[in-house]
């Protein structure tokens, strides 16, 4: 069920007894947990919501109340946060808790009780007994990532019910700093708000003051460096995200992440794909695939995957020896670690990274993944 289609639902009080809210995008998720909150009468919401994070509470004490009967009201709403064990991360927790219970539950929910499940997760564990169950009674709201369109008409909406206006050029950057992901958008906004307080207008300059990089963003810089083979600047701003206790392996995982992302979306848009299916497929947020798409076209598929494999080389020497990290780095970008003079190992290169793709896209046929290769 879409997100705009739930809320309809709830305006006309038309409710089932379990949800499960799945997605990254934490703002709709918030959105959608005031709805299902004014929903209970304001009156009755101190005894009949309740809510919960599996990382701390116990399933047995979510079930006892999800059980008990509403106190002089029509229903009662019960919320979930967080459901580590319906991911491969469950381990992560020291809480035992006892899905069977839960299990037994969904089977027979009670009537008047809403059991919200809210799982700030981009995939579950659909091969647990608990997943499939809660997947085969509940009603599943996806809450992923808003695309740039519907981002940028929830930011403006927000910004006018505010009182305030925003230039061009400045939305434009709130975007690049946020990596268009509305959830850091909205948390950004009250600081714009307040400083933006005499003219109303939200101008570029507030936003560079006030919305600070990230280091994926810095990174993001490094990147472009490295795969235009700018040497001495690399490695200088390589130097600096050092000296600013960045971890070396952080910094070549993300780089990874990036070259890896122009790799597939290169190879997909090729095959057809356009800006929208490649988002969904690869399940990443639409601007970043947008950014990939503008890049990409700068490099060949060659160039990316010497880069990518030299990346890949790069973490296992950082892994495996003691070496310093900034003269490791300086090997990588003087070509060191380079495959392209080992025609075999580069083919398996080549092949191992088309596996990596295909094993991520789920919602491709068994004759697209034959044609991908």
């Amino acid at each position: 069920m879409m997100v705009s289609e739930l809320f309809t639902r709830i305006e006309k009080k038309h409710f089932d007894n379990i949800y499960l809210i799945l997605g990254k995008e934490e703002y709709i998720q918030e959105k959608v947990v005031k709805a299902f909150i004014e929903c209970i009468p304001e009156e009755e919401r101190a005894m009949n919501i309740s809510q919960y994070d599996m990382e701390v509470n116990l399933l047995t004490d979510v079930l006892g109340d999800a059980l008990s009967a509403p106190f002089f009201g029509e229903r009662k709403l019960i919320i979930i946060k967080r459901p580590l064990f319906l991911t491969a991360e469950s381990k992560k927790t020291k809480l035992d808790q006892n899905v069977d219970e839960l299990v037994n539950y969904i089977k027979n929910p009670e009537p008047r009780t809403i059991l919200l499940f809210v799982a700030p997760y981009e995939k579950l564990d659909e091969r647990k007994k608990i997943t499939k169950q809660l997947l085969k009674n509940a009603t599943l709201v996806e809450s992923g990532y808003a695309s740039e369109n519907d981002t940028l008409q929830e930011v403006k909406k927000t910004i006018s019910r505010n009182g305030y206006t925003i230039e061009a050029k400045a939305y434009e950057l709130l975007q690049i700093r946020t990596e268009g992901k509305l959830s850091l958008i909205m948390n950004e906004l009250p600081k714009l708000f307040l400083l933006a307080y005499k003219t109303k207008v939200i101008n570029e300059e507030m936003i560079d003051r006030m919305v600070a990089r990230t280091l994926e963003q810095n990174i993001f810089d490094l990147g472009k460096l490295v795969l235009s083979n700018k040497i001495a600047v690399a490695i200088e701003m390589y130097n600096d995200l050092i000296e600013q206790h960045e971890e070396p392996l952080k910094i070549n995982a993300i780089l990874i992440g990036q070259v890896r992302l122009l790799l597939q979306v290169q190879i997909l848009q090729q095959h057809g794909y356009a800006q929208g299916n490649i988002a969904s497929a690869l399940k990443v947020h639409p601007y970043r695939v947008k950014l990939a798409l503008q890049n990409s076209r700068k490099y060949s598929r060659k160039a990316l995957s010497e880069k990518y494999a030299g990346l890949v080389k790069l973490e296992e020497q950082m892994k495996s020896s003691q070496r310093d990290a900034g003269k490791l780095f300086q090997l990588f970008m003087l070509g060191y670690f380079s495959e392209k003079n080992n025609k075999k190992t580069h083919l398996h290169f080549e092949e191992r990274f088309f596996i990596i793709l295909l094993n991520e896209l789920q919602d491709v046929t068994c004759h697209e993944q034959l044609y991908l290769l």
